[in-house]
């Protein structure tokens, strides 16, 4: 049964990021559901994956399309906390290619040089900071939830991507 509550919700997850994000939010989102799907099938890591959808619910009230920075931020910060491996690395080679693949989709868009250069430097600090807190809270925040310190991890990250669009 709960395996398909998460295909379902997945499902809804991807169809709200098409409907009103389109194909690069959808994409970015994909990356994420499916580097969940490959920690296992649960539904904790689906729950961390579904607040993104407040960024885009955001970028849809506001018109400013910036805010797909700190939703794929948020996203790739999910996947680089999100492994159950006893080594990190998987999830932060998850995390850096939903970064790649923003990369990607920027370049496709004909973004200049200079605002691709701030934005890789940016979201590699961003992850580096990511994986650091990760690191430092499995040695000292053994009394919060997993589930919850990874969302606050990931909150962390997408703010500081919407506070970079300052640069």
């Amino acid at each position: 049964m709960s395996s398909a509550i998460f295909i379902i919700s997945e499902l809804l997850f991807l169809a709200v990021a098409h409907w009103f994000g389109g194909p690069p939010w959808t994409v970015i989102g994909a990356l994420a559901v499916v580097a969940q799907t490959l920690g296992g099938a649960r539904l904790g890591s689906l729950t961390l994956v579904l607040p993104s959808l407040l960024w885009l619910a955001l970028a849809n009230t506001t018109g400013n399309r910036e805010i797909f920075f700190p939703y794929t931020m948020y996203l790739a910060s999910c996947v680089a906390v999100g492994s159950i491996a006893p080594s990190r690395w998987p999830g932060q080679l998850g995390g850096g290619v939903v970064v790649a693949a923003f990369m990607i989709i920027r370049i496709l868009q004909q973004a200049t040089v200079r605002v691709l250069a701030v934005e890789l430097m940016v979201a590699a600090a961003i992850l580096a900071l990511v994986v650091a807190a990760c690191t430092w809270g499995r040695r000292h925040v053994v009394h919060v939830s997993s589930v919850a310190w990874h969302a606050a991890i990931a909150v962390a990250a997408s703010l500081l991507a919407y506070a970079s669009l300052a640069l």
